[in-house]
């Protein structure tokens, strides 16, 4: 008999009632990244943060309850209005990748993934957001990942 196949990575689609412009700029304006980019109850802050392709950033994610998550990657794209593709990393204070497990993470999380964005307007001033992970959605769901971006993708509909 077989296994019914695990979707291999993270898919999320939201619409946004806001033009392609506003919805592109919450990922690419630093200040309205600080209102939104982290889950319900948390706060984000950056060492880094240069949303150019080929750019680098190091941010920090602090949880009243987990403590500090820390993460560096690079813009490995960003197509203004089309996509944002970046590297997701676990990282400690000085911006060195570090192992999951070290920060009490799942055993099975990979220290790397590749995260992309990208926009499509489906119609004036409605915008669709699809959001990809290099991930397990089944892992992802498992261990708060995917809920995270759903409440980040909340707090980011009173931003655009």
């Amino acid at each position: 008999m077989e296994k019914l196949m695990q979707v291999q990575e993270v898919f999320i689609e939201e619409t946004f009632h806001a033009s392609i412009e506003r919805v592109f700029n919450a990922w690419t304006d630093p200040g309205k990244l600080l209102q939104w980019y982290a889950p319900a109850g948390c706060t984000i802050r950056f060492k880094t943060l240069n949303i150019v392709t080929g750019g680098k950033f190091h941010s920090c994610i602090s949880n009243p309850v987990h403590g500090d998550c820390w993460c560096i990657g690079e813009y490995l794209e960003v197509q203004p209005y089309i996509r944002i593709v970046f590297t997701l990393i676990n990282a400690d204070e000085n911006g060195q990748p570090i192992n999951p497990t070290t920060i009490g993470m799942d055993a099975d999380w990979p220290g790397e993934t590749v995260v992309t964005v990208t926009f499509s307007e489906v119609e004036k001033g409605i915008t669709r957001l699809q959001l990809k992970q290099s991930v397990s959605q089944d892992l992802a769901k498992k261990t708060g990942a995917y809920p995270s971006w759903l409440q980040m993708l909340e707090k980011m509909r009173g931003v655009v």
